[in-house]
């Protein structure tokens, strides 16, 4: 075991930076509108789930914050896993994630920026046509790119620039989120439903009884005073597909400027605990404004037109609470406004894409495990290659995912390996924490076990579908393709080794 740090970098970042770039991975106004919208296919009480996931997620950012605030090496998981579990357990399991499943998730972030920002846009600016597009297999490409090119735009930025993007996004979705909450806390529920219908007609074309028949064919009964352990129970795993990642901004430790170590630890939790805390507001303000099973009952349906297991919606677009709420005002610049305000809150979640990846990269270079090339970098300014290995890759995969179904299904797997990685850090903390912080140690063998039975969840339970063998065998290949790498580098070192001893000699 070494506490070599494995590279060294400008430290241009504050806590506060840190905290707002782990805030936009796990905030609720992006991937986690969409994960929501999910839990009719699982059932259970969403409100319990999310307070429950919110345990797991504060455990996440105690064994962050703590690893962090112990080891602040560039490279996060990849560094803690090498040099407490071992070099080839840490960059077998990091770079499989924070490479080869981070170029794999470009198609992901291109699917939330069409459906929550995109579609809604345009079809509110009457570009019917544009929007449609966007569902094609090209339309689906192109937001892929475009995920991509904000992505790498944000590395390009350099880490100072970087920092000043993040807080003027997320003031511009702080700014719209409050009018939201806002619109749908006073709304009136008769008003509500009129104007849904009335907005639904002339943006979608919907039915003028659209409200009326998606309660009718719903066929969901969704209760917030209905405990449902079960079904609440397997929520959990769902909400943390989200909810997970709060240890994304990691590999950038080593970039934060911090007076007291527990600054950086403290951060994390304040960001759990705002994650958690806005979950449940929303939740409420869309309980207020349209009522909780109406809500479920659009969402169980338009997931049921697009799986076949339900009566066709009367909305053909995603039941997005955002376009709710501005549908409670009238002027279409206003609900235009709204919609690209909240938009900023994927915008700000996209761009977190490849800065961490970059860090890891840069740190196996360092290691020698990727070429020396990969490490380039001068002050806080762009890792070329470190970025082009990442941007190429998924440039192509996002191509073969948009053309080829079976890929589409396979990829979805991927979040295996990203929780397989959170749990090696977990595990890292145990191995690192164990004879000084007990009671750390303790607290990361909890989280450990968490992250494990999640994964048990999602492999098992067939309403994520992560279990088909080519989704695995898949899976095994990104796992095969790391430890070949590793293998590469490893030999390369004992050739050169071999050569400076036969120089020597």
């Amino acid at each position: 075991m070494t506490s070599r740090p494995p590279a060294a970098l400008p430290k241009t970042w504050s806590p506060l930076d840190f905290g707002l770039h782990a805030f936009l991975v796990v905030n609720p106004f992006a991937l986690g509108l969409w994960i929501f919208s999910l839990a009719p296919l699982v059932g259970g009480n969403l409100f319990l789930a999310v307070v429950l996931a919110g345990v797991v997620i504060l455990l996440g950012a105690v064994v962050y914050g703590a690893l962090a605030a112990r080891w602040p090496w560039t490279g996060g998981d990849y560094a803690w896993q090498t040099r407490l579990l071992g070099a080839r357990f840490g960059a077998v399991v990091a770079l499989t994630s924070w490479w080869l499943v981070v170029a794999l998730l470009a198609p992901v972030y291109g699917n939330v920026i069409v459906v929550q920002a995109l579609d809604p846009l345009l079809m509110h600016a009457g570009w019917d046509g544009v929007a449609s597009w966007f569902h094609s297999r090209e339309g689906t490409f192109a937001a892929s790119l475009m995920a991509v090119g904000v992505a790498a735009a944000f590395v390009g930025l350099g880490m100072r620039r970087a920092a000043i993007a993040q807080r003027v996004l997320v003031v511009m979705g702080s700014a719209a989120l409050v009018v939201v909450l806002a619109l749908l806390v006073t709304g009136d529920l008769a008003a509500v439903s009129k104007e849904f219908d009335a907005k639904a007609a002339n943006v979608y074309g919907a039915s003028p009884l659209a409200s009326a028949q998606i309660v009718e064919i719903g066929g969901f009964d969704a209760k917030v005073t209905e405990v449902e352990p079960g079904g609440t129970f397997r929520l959990v795993p769902l909400l943390l597909l989200f909810g997970l990642w709060i240890g994304w901004a990691g590999p950038l430790i080593g970039e934060v400027r911090a007076r007291k170590p527990a600054s950086v630890s403290l951060a994390l939790v304040r960001v759990a605990a705002v994650s958690t805390v806005a979950s449940l507001f929303f939740l409420v303000a869309i309980g207020r404004g349209s009522t909780w099973e109406f809500w479920n009952e659009a969402n169980n349906l338009y997931w049921g037109t697009l799986h076949g297991t339900t009566a066709a919606t009367p909305l053909s677009a995603w039941p997005s609470p955002v376009v709710l709420a501005a549908w409670l005002t009238d002027s279409t610049l206003v609900q235009i406004a709204i919609i690209a305000g909240m938009a900023a809150w994927v915008l700000g979640w996209t761009a977190t894409l490849f800065l961490s990846a970059t860090r890891v990269l840069l740190a196996a270079a360092s290691d020698r495990v990727l070429p020396n090339a990969v490490s380039r970098t001068t002050g806080d300014s762009v890792p070329l290659v470190a970025l082009g290995l990442l941007v190429i890759p998924a440039c192509a995969l996002a191509a073969v995912d948009a053309y080829w179904d079976a890929f589409a299904e396979w990829s979805a797997v991927a979040v295996i390996a990203l929780a397989v990685t959170t749990a090696g850090s977990g595990a890292a903390a145990v191995a690192g924490f164990r004879r000084e912080h007990r009671s750390l140690a303790a607290i990361s063998a909890l989280f450990v076990l968490l992250v494990v039975l999640t994964i048990g969840v999602w492999v098992l339970d067939p309403v994520y579908g992560m279990r088909t063998f080519g989704a695995l065998a898949f899976l095994a290949a990104l796992y095969g393709i790391s430890a070949g790498v590793y293998a590469v580098s490893r030999r390369r070192e004992r050739k050169a080794l071999v050569t400076m001893a036969d120089a020597s000699g």
